[in-house]
């Protein structure tokens, strides 16, 4: 009976991760299960007109992080990401109207300018700190069962 809680646990079906990868140095930076519901948010400084920018995901069981809304300090770093000016207020922060898209991974350049972070449920981890300056990091979606660890589908 244990034999069959251990072979099903290997098959069952795990929560999405998170995979950070530091391109430039070649090595994984960090691989975990996200919390539910499998939100994180990318948050940086805007280059041109400062203030954060913070871009939510949400990691799909097709394995993609979905971009699911933008949110910028002030209003010229909106209206930079939304030339057509769909930009609205939300409290202290502007909303803008991006639509939904779906990525297989994301890659930043992370800088001391930016100031790349990344934000999963209360815990925020600093991209610049975990990797360098100048550094490429991919940011993918990944499994975190231990099949697919051993089969190469994990990070």
């Amino acid at each position: 009976m244990a034999a069959l809680l251990l072979v099903g646990g290997l098959f069952a079906p795990t929560p999405p991760g998170i995979g950070i990868l530091d391109a430039t140095a070649g090595n994984v930076v960090l691989c975990r299960a996200l919390p539910h519901p499998q939100r994180l948010a990318l948050v940086y400084r805007h280059s041109m007109y400062g203030g954060d920018v913070v871009e939510e995901y949400v990691a799909t069981p097709e394995r993609t992080l979905r971009r699911v809304s933008m949110t910028t300090d002030n209003a010229a770093a909106a209206e930079y990401y939304a030339p057509s000016g769909n930009v609205t207020r939300a409290g202290a922060r502007f909303l803008v109207d991006v639509p939904p898209a779906d990525y297989p991974e994301i890659v930043v350049r992370v800088g001391r300018i930016g100031a790349h972070r990344l934000r999963l449920e209360g815990t925020t981890l600093d991209l610049l700190a975990m990797t360098g300056d100048r550094h490429q990091v991919r940011l993918r979606p990944r499994s975190t069962s231990v099949t697919a660890r051993l089969l190469g589908g994990g990070c």
